[in-house]
């Protein structure tokens, strides 16, 4: 009986644990490149925290990954569209992580390290 007590308890025990692994997902390396790049220019001109940093990275490498399917599967007036939704959500999304005076000044740099790309008519 206190054989099978403990083989069931620990039967519980290993399924819990496995239950509890994460899985991440792997973003393609010139995604992280160009994250990580975007990131520092940021975090120098707006005084980031490490925190923030984290954060600010991880959202931009999930925006960089949106705007990359846009500009894959659109084109024209529809891939403009797409894009400038993705710019404005980023910018939404940015504004959780940076404080109102960061925020503001990252509003008016944007425009010049991240435009929006241009395309060509249908």
């Amino acid at each position: 009986m206190k054989r099978i007590v403990f083989g069931l308890m620990l039967v519980f025990f290993s399924l819990n644990t496995v239950a509890q692994v994460q899985h991440y997902e792997v973003k393609p390396q010139h995604i992280e490149k160009a994250a990580d790049s975007l990131t520092q220019i940021y975090s120098a001109k707006l005084g980031m925290t490490p925190k923030q940093d984290l954060l600010f990275k991880s959202s931009l490498e999930d925006f960089l990954l949106l705007r990359e399917e846009v500009s894959q599967k659109k084109s024209g007036k529809a891939k403009l569209e797409d894009l400038t939704r993705v710019y404005v959500e980023e910018s939404s999304k940015m504004s959780e992580i940076l404080t109102e005076y960061q925020f503001e000044l990252y509003e008016k740099i944007k425009p010049g390290i991240q435009p929006v790309d241009t395309v060509e008519k249908d």
